[in-house]
This record gives structure tokens, sequence and C-alpha cells, in this order.
């Protein structure tokens, strides 16, 4: 399955040629999600990152067995045109098993995932210590 608004090269491996990209592994379900939430948000959407292979994922410091290896999980930079609350209330809307808000010294992002296919759900989180308009 394709997706609506984001390339291959936005859904593959950022590692420096540690494997052949892998956006084919990317979930069909994740795929689905952000699409409608770049539909419901109105506006682009940038991924810090979606598939990593191990090596790359290792490279970052992920956690092993990441979603991000398995395909399933994508990080969203906030887009400019929203606060991180207004974000937040979008991702929430739809059904994700797990959402991770981060507030970084680069910029915020949130992790989405897919990582259970809708049964359970309910994977929260959120890290650093910035406050955020609601």
């Amino acid at each position: 399955m394709a997706s609506t608004y984001f390339s291959d090269a936005e859904l593959q491996c950022r590692g420096n040629g540690c494997c052949d990209g892998g956006a084919y592994l990317v979930s069909p379900r994740l795929l689905e999600l952000l699409d409608q939430l770049r539909e419901n948000v109105g506006g682009p959407l940038e991924l810090n990152c979606c598939y990593r292979c191990e090596t790359h994922n290792a490279e970052v410091d992920g956690v092993p067995g990441s979603q991000h290896t398995l395909g399933t999980a994508a990080d969203i930079n906030r887009p400019d045109y929203l606060t991180m609350g207004q974000f937040e209330w979008y991702v929430r809307q739809l059904p994700f098993d797990g959402v991770g808000v981060y507030h970084a010294d680069a910029g915020d992002f949130i992790h989405v995932d897919v990582r259970d296919g809708g049964v359970s759900g309910g994977y929260n989180w959120e890290k650093g210590s910035a406050v955020y308009d609601a």
C-alpha cells in the first residue's frame, strides 16, 4: 500500500548505507493512519523517522526491538502551524496503539505506532520537561 502524502524517501531507514531502506516494510495500517492525520490537520507533516533497520536503530540508541524496526512506528515533528497541545489533540483522535510525546531541544515531536493492530491501544508516555499550550 502506498501513502497518499508520504514518499518512500520519508518512510525509509535514514542510516548511511546500512540497509536497502525498507520503506516497503512499513505497515499499511500505519500509512493509513498517517495519511488520515495529515488530512485531519489540513497541512503538511514532517516525519522525523519511520522505519529503522536494527543497525541504524542501534546507532541512534533506539531500544532493541523498537516499533520502528518492525515498520509499525513513526516520529512526527510538531508542525510550526500548531501548538504541541493542538498537535497532540489531532493525534489522539486516531486509533494509534502507542503515542509518545517528546519535548526535545531540537524540536518537539510525537511518536505514533500501531504495535498490535488496534487490539488494545493505551500505550502512552511523555518525555521532556517542556510545558506547552493546550
